[in-house]
């Protein structure tokens, strides 16, 4: 169920779009488009994978990589590129069409039905249990181990945010990641965590102090009576870090038996990484500008979930009447071209609406029809 759901859903959303613009896709191997890159790159891993673990019978590793990558496929790769397939941008198509078909080979001994299906209604062919195993290519390891990292920016901050009672719907000025410096990808960071400007900050003691964490219970099976000579070595500063291994209180510790930790600064609204390279840094200060910008993403919130309660397609184009009190349409007014290309508004019109909520104190009421 954890394969198969999240591959179906990613099939449907290619044959929808697909479909709504009499698309032909194709086979690639090339695109400039970072996100299509990324995920060719993260197949190859995947079939390497899988490869290796059929190799040495461990179809569990195998299945653990197919829901690794089903999710990025489809709460990643698609949910960021959904406007590219709104406006039918041809390497979109083209690179999903190539994961899909790949992705139903390699898939194929573990779900044979759904694979066949997908990749004969895909490829027109006989049938996907005739086809090669396909080869691993030799792919850009650069981009997944960034992408993977910024993926890691953006979990810790929708943490911070949480943590400090900030939906994601509402904008900040900025946010810091002090410990790396990765500016190509800035926007993406922006756009995940709807915040205004993304600066990289290479020092990271401004934020945040380095310690060191022993792992006790390696360190004892091996050295046993040695961690009463360690730990006050460590705690006291002590200690001399060479080659990849740690020197404390006269003993060698091995790469696997200690770990580099960062610990945020009291008063700074930042968290580290899980690898504890670099340290994520929230402004949480609002102004009535971002108040506003908030105000009016939760109505395009309502909006969205008010086309699904009528029974809209996610791709058919609206004509949104609305109504709400007055500084909530003020908020509308003000980021209106906003919310017309995201819900698909063709047209906005002034008038009482049968659906009804409040967004935060206001009144706001809408009715949504297919153009």
């Amino acid at each position: 169920k954890t394969i198969l759901t999240p591959l179906w859903m990613a099939y449907h959303f290619f044959t929808l779009y697909a479909n709504a613009g009499n698309v032909t896709a194709k086979i690639t191997e090339t695109t400039d488009n970072t996100l299509d890159r990324y995920i060719l790159a993260e197949l190859n891993v995947l079939v390497a994978t899988v490869k290796s673990a059929l190799d040495e019978y461990k179809p569990d590793i195998a299945i653990r990589e197919f829901v690794r990558f089903l999710d990025i496929l489809n709460n990643w790769y698609i949910r960021r590129g959904r406007a590219r397939f709104w406006d039918e941008e041809q390497d979109a198509f083209d690179t999903l069409y190539t994961v899909l078909v790949t992705l139903c080979r390699v898939l194929a001994p573990f779900a044979p039905f759904i694979s066949e299906y997908i990749y004969r209604n895909l490829t027109g062919n006989e049938s996907v249990h005739l086809t090669d195993w396909p080869t691993a290519q030799k792919s850009d390891s650069k981009i997944v181990d960034d992408m993977r990292r910024v993926q890691s920016i953006v979990s810790v901050g929708k943490q911070l945010r949480e943590q400090y009672k900030l939906a994601n719907r509402m904008p900040l000025n900025l946010l810091t990641v002090a410990g790396v410096n990765m500016p190509e990808y800035a926007d993406i960071i922006k756009d995940e965590l709807n915040v205004k400007s993304v600066k990289f900050d290479e020092n990271i003691s401004d934020v945040a102090d380095s310690f060191v964490y022993l792992i006790t219970p390696k360190i004892g099976a091996r050295l046993g009576g040695a961690l009463k000579d360690i730990i006050p070595a460590v705690k006291r500063g002590d200690y001399e870090i060479r080659g990849g291994k740690l020197l404390a209180g006269g003993h060698e510790l091995n790469a696997d038996e200690y770990e580099n930790r960062l610990n945020v600064k009291d008063g700074v609204t930042g968290a580290a990484l899980p690898d504890n390279t670099a340290v994520v840094v929230l402004e949480t200060e609002l102004n009535a500008e971002l108040i506003a910008e908030g105000l009016a993403n939760e109505v395009r919130r309502f909006i969205q979930d008010t086309r699904k309660a009528a029974g809209l397609d996610v791709s058919d184009r609206i004509v949104l009447t609305y109504n709400a009190d007055p500084a909530l349409m003020s908020a509308i007014e003000q980021h209106k071209k906003h919310i017309m290309r995201e819900a698909l508004i063709v047209e906005m019109i002034v008038g009482d609406g049968e659906y009804t909520t409040q967004i935060d104190e206001y009144n706001l009421s809408i009715s949504v029809k297919k153009a």
